[in-house]
């Protein structure tokens, strides 16, 4: 064979290997086919690069946006990417062929932000306003958004009044304006229509509007701020679905509480038996007082009544879209046991949002809210006794079966009452059913002109029920029982019909709307209750005494005029003025109307020449704003005269004069001022800094009357309420290098308060124990009024108070009365921080509070100079002192010179700043190439704890003091169901 023939033959072979070989690489290749459209209007895109990650792989888009690819094997991830679009990464699951939804991308000066009745792009409001993204807020479990926004929007405050179940917490945006009003708080806004239901899990983003700029297109309704809910809609074409499921466990957070123990406790009685001449203890008469066989029992009564409770929340979603059809749906359950014993909160949601567009030109628009959930509450006694009663009582009979004390001998806790047994042997109950739905027609009548009218029917029904069983320890019922059960029924209607215009001329544009707004609402209720029920039974109708029965129908209507027009000139100089009309029938005839307009104006300089050059500055905006806004909701009937049928003559019914009418009342309104700036550097900081002043005038006040004129009560105008103040929120990247990130936001708000227009006339408000809150020309509201509390004589270790000369005195009733502080915080704020590294991130979130009075009349209960030697005792502050001999510095007293230690006075009112470590959550997302193998859009792992550590001075049971005049004083600390600690895990999947 010659040399040539070998080669040949070599050639041959080769030839055939390299075709083996290709053809076992394209036996392996799989094709995929689509195309790539738009998210925004579903329009083609053609040059988008489609690549096959971690390869050199790829095609482009035709001209009809399609394309073809040969990738390796299913299990691959195509990338689209295209210049003023989102990268998309695409899992290749064999599926072909396919469509894409590339979403643009937005400058965060492009951003729409929604505004309620209409939508603005960011560098267009010339208002302060803050918007919280569902990422933002969904760190935190919990069933309220409110808890959620805390510390991450500069000028809310957020106060967690209460850990009970399903409580919510009390919101101020930029302080509170008024002290009788009943309702303080922000006004909430559901998809663009005035209230509603929602679950946190189907909110998409917040808006937080904080001035007239942007609030007075609700007039009466917004004093308190609006917060604007926009709940989820589809993104892409491709139906998604969403699977989350969250599970851990919550822990009484009882601050710096700690009472005492049985021998921590029996020391301390010694001090009792301290003679107050000779300074010695009596050792003979403690222990003929106090024997040793006490310290048998050791019962930690908080450890027995508080438990570690299950929080479990779990939640699935479905969306897409077609050509004509849009739709989301969501489904939640969420059920948070108690950490008090047999408490709980439990609730379902289900929210449906579709859209049906018929034409270019119309789309109608159905959301339905449906909602219930079922509340165990505690009882207020028995979380006083859980935390007074004494340790040297066993609340357990021999069998381990809570015992009763009202009857039982050797008890040592005052009253004689069992809050475990009382627990077991009573129920507080609510249950609840909500439904929403809304229906939105929207017409584009011209290029320019459009008709949009939205409209929402809700009902409403909670039947409230509590039952004490006759045996139950309980001061008022022990031996008869209690039952009563209340039902509550209200429905109503909201429509809002406006036409909405839009053109430009050259430079300028405008926009506006025009329209009405009429809504309605209708509630009833019925009560009953009585005494003497048999066991085992627990309704109204087994009752044999003390029979009670009410019941009472309220209504109220209001109808509105709205108006806005909005003027752009070479989207540099932007003017917005907005004219509401109300008529409410909450008020006199003569006093129904109210007007509400507002002016703003905002200078976007990024956008003018002198600037274009700077390459630090990336936005800096001027704006200013004027409005009024209104408070109507003192309720029905405030207005008229009012008697009580609460006795009866010669047999008959007979009413008791009660509320003298008032013919002139009229409506809180507010005057606000905003000036702001915007600031952008490096692309990296962002500034919003704001300061305003907002006057409210015709303060409503419920008085007192003499009692000479017959009448109790009276709703009245009196003064005014000016809040002036400061916000700043500052965001940061910080670090954005390779595979690593870190960011921060941080928020800070200030607010000052002062009444005028009060004249010579001064309000006092009192409680049932006498602690006052004063009101008067210059004061502040809510400001605390209380006997001036000295220190302790060193000579004797009795109570010293400041007289009316400012010199020390042992006379209680002698003691000057001084104003001192007040609940409203000067300093409100937070900040957050995000560490990123590939899949895995860790954020933290703290609220600080800072400037604020409580009166913290807990400690008159336990930490009481056994004064009320039937009452346990907090453990003390590292400084506090007993006094015990002569020349002793103390700030506690000798306990047989301790008298009035307890009563009203400024001892017990303490600086309520806190700084409250509010969430850390690290998140593990899973790589893309697990998620291709797994056939999933995304995974996401997290381990959170939430209100994780509370750094303050207070010594209370917590800070977070209820600042809403319908719970009482402002700021007024006794015993409450403690917050919680919680820590959970979650599992997000996407689909």
């Amino acid at each position: 064979m010659t040399i040539q023939l070998i080669l040949k033959q070599f050639k041959k072979a080769i030839l055939l290997l390299l075709l083996a070989a290709g053809s076992g690489i394209v036996s392996g290749q799989v094709t995929v086919r689509g195309k790539v459209f738009s998210s925004e209007d579903k329009t083609l895109l053609p040059g988008v690069n489609v690549t096959v990650k971690g390869t050199t792989l790829g095609v482009i888009t035709g001209t009809d946006g399609s394309f073809t690819i040969s990738i390796p094997a299913k299990g691959s991830i195509l990338v689209f990417s295209f210049i003023g679009f989102n990268t998309v990464e695409q899992p290749a699951d064999g599926q072909s062929p396919i469509e894409i939804y590339m979403v643009p991308q937005i400058n965060k000066l492009e951003t729409v932000v929604v505004m309620g009745y209409s939508n603005k792009k960011r560098n267009e409001i010339t208002s302060a306003v803050t918007t919280v993204s569902s990422d933002k807020l969904m760190d935190v479990t919990s069933n309220d958004i409110g808890t959620m926004l805390q510390g991450k929007v500069a000028g809310i405050q957020v106060i967690n009044g209460s850990g009970s179940p399903g409580a919510t917490p009390d919101i101020r945006i930029r302080g509170s304006s008024s002290f009788s009003a009943p309702n303080q708080g922000p006004l909430y806004v559901v998809d663009g229509i005035i209230g509603g239901n929602f679950d946190p899990n189907d909110v998409e983003t917040i808006t937080v509007m904080k001035d007239a700029g942007a609030t007075a297109l609700y007039g009466s309704q917004a004093n308190g701020g609006v917060i604007v809910v926009t709940t989820k809609r589809p993104t892409s074409g491709k139906a998604k679905f969403e699977a989350k499921a969250t599970a851990g466990f919550r822990i009484a957070d009882h601050g710096h509480v700690r009472m005492m123990d049985s021998r921590t406790l029996y020391n301390y009685h010694r001090e009792y038996f301290r003679d107050p001449v000779l300074f010695e203890i009596d050792d003979r008469k403690f222990r003929a007082a106090r024997p040793e066989s006490l310290l048998d029992v050791n019962t930690d009564w908080l450890g027995e009544a508080f438990k570690p409770a299950l929080l479990q929340n779990y939640f699935v979603s479905a969306s897409g879209q077609s050509e004509k059809l849009s739709y989301y749906i969501g489904a939640s359950y969420y059920d948070e046991e108690g950490t008090f014993i047999n408490t709980n909160y439990k609730r379902m949601n289900l929210r449906a949002n579709t859209t049906y567009k018929f034409s270019d030109r119309v789309s109608l628009t159905n959301n339905i809210n449906l909602s219930g959930s079922r509340t165990l509450g505690a009882d207020y006694m028995n979380i006083y006794y859980s935390y007074t009663s004494m340790p040297w009582d066993n609340p357990y009979d021999e069998n381990g079966a809570p015992r009763s004390f009202k009857n039982a001998e050797g008890i040592w806790s005052k009253d004689k009452i069992n809050p475990i047994q009382s627990a077991n042997n009573s129920k507080l109950s609510n249950m609840g059913f909500g439904l929403d739905y809304d229906l939105d027609l929207n017409v584009r009548i011209t290029d320019w002109l459009s008709f949009t009218s939205t409209n929402r029917l809700s009902a409403n029904a909670f039947m409230d029920k509590q039952y004490y069983s006759a045996a139950a320890d309980n001061l008022s019922y022990f031996g008869t029982g209690f039952v009563s059960s209340r039902n509550d029924f209200n429905y109503g209607g909201i429509t809002t019909d406006l036409l909405k215009f839009q053109f430009s001329s050259g430079s300028n544009s405008f926009n506006g709307l025009i329209g009405f707004e009429a809504g309605g609402d209708h509630s009833d209720y019925i009560r009953g209750s009585g005494t003497g029920i048999p066991e085992g039974l627990d309704v109204p109708t087994v009752a044999s005494g003390q029979y009670s029965i009410e019941g009472a129908p309220v209504n109220s209507v209001m109808q509105s005029l709205i108006s806005q027009l909005n003027y752009t000139i070479k989207n540099k100089y932007f003017f917005s003025g907005s004219f509401r009309v109300d008529q409410s029938s909450s008020f006199a005839p003569n006093k129904r109307t109210a007007v509400f307009p507002s002016l703003s104006a905002a200078w976007n300089l990024s956008n003018e020449e002198f600037m274009k050059t700077s390459k630090s500055v990336d936005n800096l905006r001027l704006k200013a704003s004027w409005g009024k806004t209104g408070m109507k909701d003192i309720g029905p009937y405030k207005y008229m005269e009012q008697f009580r049928y609460a006795t009866q003559y010669n047999g008959l019914p007979a009413a008791v004069p009660f509320q003298m009418a008032n013919p002139d009342l009229t409506w809180e309104q507010t005057n606000q001022f905003n000036a702001g700036v915007e600031l952008g550097l490096f692309q990296r900081v962002d500034i919003d800094l704001n300061a305003y002043r907002n006057i409210t005038s015709n303060l409503l006040v419920y008085r007192d009357l003499p009692p000479s004129g017959g009448f109790r009560k009276q709703w009245q105008n009196i003064g005014k309420s000016e809040n002036t103040g400061v916000e700043l929120a500052i965001s940061t990247i910080n670090v954005k290098s390779g595979d690593f990130t870190w960011t921060t936001d941080f928020t800070i708000g200030y607010n000052k308060n002062k009444l005028l227009g009060f004249g010579n006339d001064t309000i006092q408000n009192a409680n049932a124990y006498g602690i006052v809150q004063i009101y008067h020309n210059g004061g502040a509201l809510y400001s605390w009024y209380a006997k001036e509390y000295y220190g302790i004589d060193p000579a004797n270790g009795s109570m010293l108070w400041v007289d009316t000369d400012g010199q020390p005195t042992h006379d209680y009733q002698a003691a000057r009365k001084i104003e001192y502080g007040t609940p409203m915080p000067k300093f409100q704020g937070g900040f957050g921080t995000e560490f990123r590294y590939r899949n895995l991130s860790l954020k933290a979130n703290f609220s600080f509070v800072s400037g604020n009075k409580i009166y913290n009349y807990f400690r008159r209960y336990v930490d009481h100079d056994l004064q009320d030697v039937g009452f346990n005792v907090m453990m003390p502050r590292s400084d506090w002192k007993i006094w015990q001999h002569p020349g002793d510095i103390a700030n506690h007293p000798l306990p047989q010179n301790a008298i009035n230690s307890y009563d009203p006075s400024t001892r017990f009112i303490e600086d309520g700043s806190f700084l409250k470590v509010r969430n850390i959550t690290l998140s593990y997302e899973l790589p893309s190439s697990v998620l291709s193998k797994l056939k999933l859009e995304g995974l996401i792992l997290s381990l959170g704890a939430d209100n994780f550590y509370t750094f303050t001075d207070f010594w209370g049971q917590d800070p977070e003091v209820s600042i809403d005049p319908n719970n009482g004083l402002p700021g007024y600390a006794e015993f409450k169901y403690p917050n919680n600690r919680q820590y959970v895990v979650s599992i997000n999947v996407r689909f």
